[in-house]
């Protein structure tokens, strides 16, 4: 599910999740604000996508109700998981990677 989830987020989603969240935010907003909306853009495309593949792969009955039983189970945790957890973290790391970089030169 990994190599599935990259490359629908990184050639699809993204893109997708981008015009949305400008439809709502302005490149003159604060930076912080832009990413919540992204991240929250990329979450409510990615969950019920990546919900109806899980169900293919991994549940026995392919039905519409079990897509929406799985999405839902699955879209809060993947809400806070992305805002509090794995959002702030992913920005520490690259900022602190592009920060040494930017030191060095």
């Amino acid at each position: 599910m990994v190599p599935i989830a990259f490359v629908l987020e990184f050639f699809i989603v993204g893109k997708i999740a981008g015009m949305l969240a400008f439809k709502v935010m302005r490149p003159t907003d604060r930076p912080q604000f832009i990413i919540y909306a992204i991240s929250i853009c990329i979450c409510c495309i990615m969950c019920p996508t990546m919900s109806l593949i899980a169900m293919f792969l991994f549940k026995d009955n392919h039905s519409f109700g079990t897509w929406i039983q799985t999405w839902g189970m699955n879209f809060p945790m993947a809400i806070l998981y992305q805002l509090f957890c794995c959002g702030p973290f992913v920005r520490l790391i690259f900022c602190t990677i592009f920060r040494r970089k930017k030191m060095e030169e």
